[in-house]
């Protein structure tokens, strides 16, 4: 069967005008070559659409039945060119994002948030993982685009590019002897027993941690591993030892629990978003941009 899309299309108009001369015009074609394309349909369909008489036309039963069904194909057909489209822009499909829990309070769930808000037929999916597990979920396609802790363990094929250089704090009981201190030296905490994600996890915040005690000069007593900020939290709580944590926990307030700034420079933790390099889901351009656009305005507060 030949049956084309201008068929349906020319057989719906003539429908609607019950006249080839008006439908033609409508179509902006002749009459004669009109006519031929029904009688094709028609030859095609093997039935008759029409009642021809030499003053008026009329559908059949056929023709009024298939009337219906020619509006439901090329609506179905007009659906999938905007919806492809969509797809080709980005504004439809599945995004699967990673993020390490110990870092980006704000700029995770505001960049999850503000793109579901824009492009609300993505299905995106958020999991929390390390730094270490996202570099390989990356690797296997098993995430689209990861939130990250630099350095990376294994950047080969990924596209990586630093958002935010958000500060390190040292959460603190709130009966420690240093917490009525508005800036606590590193150096201070050198006898205290800190509380971590375990380095097994490859955990990005556990390598910065190590790194910025060592260029105080020390290196930190480790123990209450665990990889939930909130458990980390806790632990501080109960007095069992500090943490050294990114700036946005502030927002995770807990009574018998305080946040100091630290008096060291290059206290900062790099967040990054990495992406691959081939074949990047069609919607990560939009995202990424969603990402950039808070990241400024972040940036834009925090200057102010």
């Amino acid at each position: 069967m030949n049956i084309e899309l201008r068929h349906l299309h020319y057989f719906i108009v003539v429908a609607e005008e019950l006249n080839f001369r008006r439908a033609a015009a409508r179509l902006n074609i002749a009459q004669p070559p009109l006519t031929r394309q029904i009688q094709q349909l028609e030859e095609e369909l093997g039935v008759e659409l029409f009642h021809r008489t030499t003053r008026q036309i009329n559908l059949t039963q056929a023709g009024q039945v298939y009337l219906l069904e020619a509006r439901r194909v090329l609506a179905l057909v007009q659906e999938g060119i905007a919806m492809a489209r969509l797809a080709s822009r980005g504004e439809i499909g599945r995004l699967v994002v990673g993020f390490e829990g110990s870092s980006a309070y704000d700029i995770v769930p505001l960049s999850v948030k503000a793109f579901r808000d824009k492009y609300p037929k993505v299905n995106i999916i958020v999991y929390e993982m390390t730094t270490g597990e996202q570099v390989q979920a990356l690797h296997n396609d098993h995430i689209g685009i990861g939130f990250v802790v630099l350095p990376l363990s294994d950047s080969r094929g990924l596209m990586v590019e630093t958002i935010l250089r958000e500060p390190l704090i040292v959460a603190l009981p709130q009966n420690h002897y240093l917490s009525d201190q508005l800036e606590v030296d590193l150096a201070d905490l050198k006898d205290e027993i800190f509380i971590i994600c375990p380095r097994h996890y490859k955990c990005g915040l556990y390598d910065h941690v190590i790194s910025v005690c060592h260029q105080a000069g020390f290196t930190p007593k480790l123990t209450q591993e665990t990889s939930e900020v909130q458990n980390i939290l806790g632990f501080v709580t109960a007095g069992l030892g500090v943490a050294l944590l990114p700036a946005s926990v502030r927002h995770l307030q807990k009574s018998g629990l305080v946040y100091r700034k630290l008096r060291l420079a290059n206290a900062f933790l790099e967040l990054a978003v990495a992406w691959q390099q081939s074949n990047p889901p069609p919607m990560l351009s939009a995202f990424i941009n969603t990402v950039r656009e808070l990241t400024n305005e972040i940036y834009n507060e925090n200057s102010n």
